[in-house]
């Protein structure tokens, strides 16, 4: 947590998270892969938070990764919902954490923003909350888009488009498949995980979801205006006693070194030059730290040094840093992942040594695994390098790049139908054009 803010908003904001994790647990099928990490920074009011990123396009956002989720928000110091934003950001880490299948856009936006609509009163949390006349109109805004909407593959860009009205529209279809009822009166909450996954096997969300419904397509947008006119209540209440929720009994304050390192890679992606801008404050204090050397190879554009020349000099002041043996694997492999020459094997059996050292650290660095796994792979070595990315997807499942080559390990070692599978969702879920194709390509070799 960010140290600026009071003990009693922490330990309160962090209750609130325990609560919205519980009640997402409980509609989100499945269980949290081993080692599920993931940084919380909380900003004490929205003006701190667009202070460090100095953009004013988001508020909050959540950020998956293989090592360790980043959720990053400001509280509504001005709002009679100022964890709004927390709640909707938290929902993404949830949802990336449980679900094994594909979920699309729309409804992993949908989800937020319908448990981010959460109300806290005490020990008691009202669900489900909507502005009704906002989503009524956005269900009619999408009267003719509604389906390319739902079957935007890859990801919609919603940015380029009215985001906010594709947000509410989300918002919706997610009410109504959780609160509302088919046509033969099911109730359309036993039904998201088949859909999900359906959907996750290829299937065209503006045909599954209906089919689910029991109506024809062209039913859809007034079945949805219906489910808002008709559900009472459109919220639910459930009762939870935050002061069961152990997680916030054990609290330290950060160093200044800390705390500039949790800023400089939360701003990393998004503000590179105020992440340089924290390891040059934190350097003055701790200028042989080899977490600060890392944090720097992945800023060579704000940098007197290249990446290597950072990485080396961190494993000069830790050798058994796992950071940095996982980033000296990933630098030495990178440029030789389709090359096939004896300096890139060369340089491919370097990587896997420093994947090794990570690993024999710890178990569980899901990246190691998979760097590992994949420089395996490119030395013609799939049976070894498919059981570092089995590990891999076994905790990070929804990630393309995993499901892609674990698809092509399968391939290789004459498992057709299991590598299929996976370059499948691989194509369904990468947002890198290059990539996606490279997954059909490979498919279309399967005779």
């Amino acid at each position: 947590m960010y140290s600026t803010m009071s003990e009693r908003k922490m330990v309160s904001l962090a209750r609130s998270l325990q609560t919205i994790h519980a009640i997402a647990a409980e509609l989100i099928p499945g269980d949290f892969p081993p080692r599920s990490l993931l940084r919380v920074v909380a900003f004490k009011n929205t003006r701190a938070f667009l202070a460090e990123f100095q953009s004013d396009e988001f508020i909050g956002f959540m950020q998956p990764s293989m090592r360790q989720h980043t959720l990053a928000f400001g509280l509504g110091s001005r709002s009679y919902q100022p964890l709004v934003v927390a709640f909707h950001e938290y929902t993404h880490y949830v949802s990336r954490s449980r679900y094994e299948i594909f979920i699309p856009l729309w409804y992993e936006e949908g989800f937020a923003q319908y448990l981010g609509a959460t109300r806290q009163q005490g020990n008691k949390t009202r669900i489900g909350e909507v502005n009704s006349r906002r989503l009524h109109r956005a269900i009619s805004r999408h009267k003719t888009t509604w389906q390319t909407t739902l079957d935007g593959v890859p990801r919609l860009d919603w940015h380029e488009h009215n985001y906010a009205s594709h947000y509410a529209f989300a918002h919706a279809v997610v009410h109504f498949l959780h609160h509302g009822f088919a046509s033969n009166g099911e109730p359309m909450s036993d039904k998201v995980y088949d859909i999900l996954l359906a959907i996750s096997n290829g299937g065209r969300a503006s045909q599954v979801v209906p089919e689910f419904a029991g109506v024809a397509p062209a039913e859809f947008i007034p079945t949805l205006h219906n489910h808002l006119r008709e559900t009472r209540p459109l919220t639910y209440t459930k009762e939870y006693d935050s002061r069961k929720f152990s997680a916030v009994q054990e609290r330290q304050c950060l160093s200044e070194i800390e705390s500039r390192k949790l800023l400089a890679n939360t701003l990393i992606r998004i503000n590179p030059a105020r992440a340089f801008e924290h390891v040059e404050r934190a350097l003055m204090l701790a200028p042989q730290d080899p977490e600060l050397q890392v944090i720097l190879s992945y800023l060579p554009a704000h940098d007197t040094l290249s990446s290597y020349d950072r990485i080396q000099r961190a494993l000069e002041f830790a050798p058994d840093n796992e950071d940095a043996h996982v980033r000296m694997g990933d630098l030495l492999s990178y440029n030789c992942l389709d090359v096939h020459t004896q300096e890139c094997d060369y340089l491919r059996e370097i990587a896997s040594q420093h994947y090794r050292r990570a690993l024999h650290r710890d178990p569980y660095r899901v990246d190691a695994a998979f760097g590992l796994g994949v420089s395996l792979l490119k030395s013609s070595r799939a049976g070894d390098g498919l059981n570092y990315l089995r590990v891999a997807h076994q905790r990070v499942p929804w990630n393309a790049r995993v499901n892609y080559f674990l698809g092509a390990a399968y391939l290789q070692i004459g498992n057709l139908k299991e590598g299929v599978q996976y370059l499948n969702r691989a194509a369904l879920w990468e947002e890198e054009v290059e990539l996606r194709n490279q997954a059909i390509s490979l498919m279309e070799t399967v005779p």
